[in-house]
């Protein structure tokens, strides 16, 4: 269909969200309820979302090349819960906790940690 949503998985739901990649519901019927997760369908791609993922994409698929495989899409719309927004409506990667797989480990790695200011501590070699 061409239309497709991105979950952002947090820590809170790592152990589910790896069950999601791991387990086939050709295997598992009900992967999804083993989980406790809730699906709700897209307002603006015909898609799902996971109502306990914190933060969506939902997009369009703009082009494929078959032979590389390679994708692009248009976000149309970004679905944020409110439980991760600060007092200004921006994301807070502290109460939001993405993770990230690390392939060379296998493992989860959390994201969140400031470690500089984007735009400004580059002037310092200027």
């Amino acid at each position: 269909k061409k239309e497709f949503t991105v979950s952002m998985a947090d820590v809170k739901n790592m152990v589910a969200a790896d069950y999601v990649g791991i387990v086939s519901a050709n295997d598992v019927p009900n992967k999804l309820e083993k989980t406790g997760w809730h699906v709700t369908k897209s307002e603006f791609v015909d898609a799902p979302i996971f109502e306990e993922l914190p933060m969506t994409l939902e997009c369009k698929m703009l082009t494929f090349d078959e032979e590389t495989e390679l994708m692009t899409a248009e976000i149309v719309n970004i679905c944020v819960d409110e439980s991760i927004l600060n007092e200004k409506g921006k994301i807070d990667l502290n109460k939001f906790q993405p993770i990230t797989y690390d392939s060379a480990n296998h493992d989860y790695r959390t994201i969140g940690e400031k470690v500089g200011n984007a735009f400004k501590d580059g002037k310092k070699l200027m």
